[in-house]
């Protein structure tokens, strides 16, 4: 782990003082060592040198890139470690010309005081500096208090006029770090909620990534909710909001989710407690709920495929918030969401029916699917009775341990042995390849080349049948086309 110590005896630290300039580490990295927490991010400033004169003394030191040269931003790795990387800049201070994160005018000056650098911030927290020879701390704003204090505040009245994100940034730091908001920021929060509607939807991701790594990421949703942020950023989970489930304690949709998703952080019995995926999963497993919900005559509520709803509303979210930047797999994600809703009793005593399921789920997303279902019941009204899905855990282990076969890579024929045997390329290799699945499924020893060729053979004559009029369905498809 690399420490301020470590940086000052760095050569480019040197070059730069003997350069005349002064250099000071600031924002989320002197937070967080005034925390004891690890530094992962550097940002260092320094004054008193042209932007010029500063990239002329790092290039000798190590690799740089400009491309935060219109901020007076370089992306510096030093030769000591190439694998670190630093954010150097000069002082700067902008003028917000707009809503939008972009509409900003900067100004970068090596003569800007650094109180000045300090005073655009969004909370005193991350407006610290600490100078990196000397290695005192420059805090206009008193942010070592707030952090001895554990409170977040805004350096300036118009914090979230300028930038709507530092919304959600409050969120996440609070939830994070276990900070409270200040009263006053907190109002200042409710007053601007609905100018999230300015945010991009990748710098919101980012955010969101970031509260997913709260222990409990309920409390920054909770915080969203109470701060009406909640329906500018997900506007389907603030739909879950007092759809009760009589089934569930009379819990509404959103207080299940809330329990589901800290389980998806954090659980011990998960096997990937914090992938990303079966978060997004948990968060978006119910979201059909609120469209599905019916009562009988007789009062029993009902929310009928509200697995299948609740997949279009994640594909949908996912697709239009750009969650790829964030590493979010969303195929994977609307995957797992139609699957969830299963029991593990079916399968008890019957190895057929766990194959079959398997097969369904795919062998690469089955152990994911069974920690969002551990997950959905650990939210539950029963968050402690998780013998029966932890058992069909071991025996869906046990089944891949004996390699029995479960896609049609698994076939001991491939595509091009049953083409040998008179069959087109086409689809209809894809219909033999899934009734040679169907067999194996049930009866893994058929699993052998001869089998499966004299399975084949027996159907050959009604096999090259349908090969003919799916031909025919492709060629006259063209012709219209």
């Amino acid at each position: 782990m690399t420490t301020v110590h470590d940086l000052k005896t760095y050569s480019f630290f040197k070059a730069l003082r003997d350069a005349k300039g002064k250099v000071y580490l600031v924002g989320g990295c002197v937070r967080d060592e005034l925390l004891g927490r690890e530094l992962k991010d550097f940002d260092l400033i320094v004054t008193g040198l042209p932007f010029k004169d500063m990239q002329k003394v790092l290039k000798e030191q190590g690799h740089m890139s400009l491309v935060g040269k219109s901020f007076g931003i370089i992306k510096f790795y030093p030769k000591e470690d190439k694998s670190l990387e630093l954010d150097i800049a000069l002082p700067r201070k902008e003028v917000s010309t707009g809503d939008k994160h972009q509409d900003f005018e900067v100004n970068f000056d090596p003569n800007i005081p650094l109180a000045e650098d300090l005073a655009r911030r969004d909370f005193t927290i991350n407006a610290i500096a600490q100078d990196l020879e000397t290695e005192e701390f420059i805090d206009p704003f008193d942010g070592q208090k707030d952090i001895q204090n554990k409170i977040i505040r805004t350096v300036f009245e118009n914090s979230f006029v300028e930038d709507p994100l530092r919304l959600l940034r409050a969120i996440q730091f609070s939830a994070r770090l276990g900070f409270t908001i200040d009263e006053k920021t907190y109002e200042q929060m409710k007053q601007h909620a609905s100018r999230m509607e300015h945010v991009s939807p990748e710098r919101i991701l980012i955010e969101i990534k970031k509260l997913f790594m709260a222990e409990k990421p309920s409390l920054g949703f909770d915080l969203m909710r109470e701060t009406g942020l909640l329906p500018y950023v997900f506007p389907d989970v603030q739909n879950m909001i007092g759809v009760t489930q009589p089934n569930k304690n009379n819990e509404d949709v959103y207080t299940h989710t809330m329990k589901v998703l800290d389980a998806s952080r954090a659980a011990t019995e998960l096997n990937k407690p914090g992938d990303i995926d079966i978060m997004f999963s948990a968060l978006f497993h119910d979201a059909g709920k609120p469209k599905t919900k019916r009562e009988n005559e007789t009062g029993r509520v009902t929310f009928f495929n509200h697995q299948h709803i609740s997949t279009g509303i994640a594909w949908r979210w996912l697709k239009d918030n750009k969650a790829r930047t964030i590493g979010v797999n969303p195929k994977k994600v609307c995957h797992l969401v139609k699957h969830h809703m299963f029991e593990s009793k079916p399968f008890e005593g019957n190895d057929k029916a766990l194959r079959r399921f398997i097969n369904k789920v795919g062998p690469e997303h089955i152990f994911d699917l069974l920690d969002l279902r551990i997950a959905d019941k650990k939210g539950g009204r029963f968050p402690n009775k998780m013998y029966g899905i932890l058992k069909l855990r071991e025996r869906v282990e046990a089944e891949l341990n004996r390699e029995a076969p479960f896609t049609p890579k698994d076939l001991a024929l491939t595509g091009h042995d049953i083409i040998q045997m008179g069959f087109k390329p086409g689809p209809i290799i894809g219909v033999i390849q899934k009734n040679l699945m169907e067999l194996v499924l049930d009866h893994p020893e058929k699993n052998q080349p001869e089998v499966l060729k004299e399975f084949i053979e027996e159907n050959q004559k009604s096999y090259l049948t349908l090969q003919d009029e799916l031909m025919a369905e492709i060629k006259a498809k063209k012709k219209k086309g």
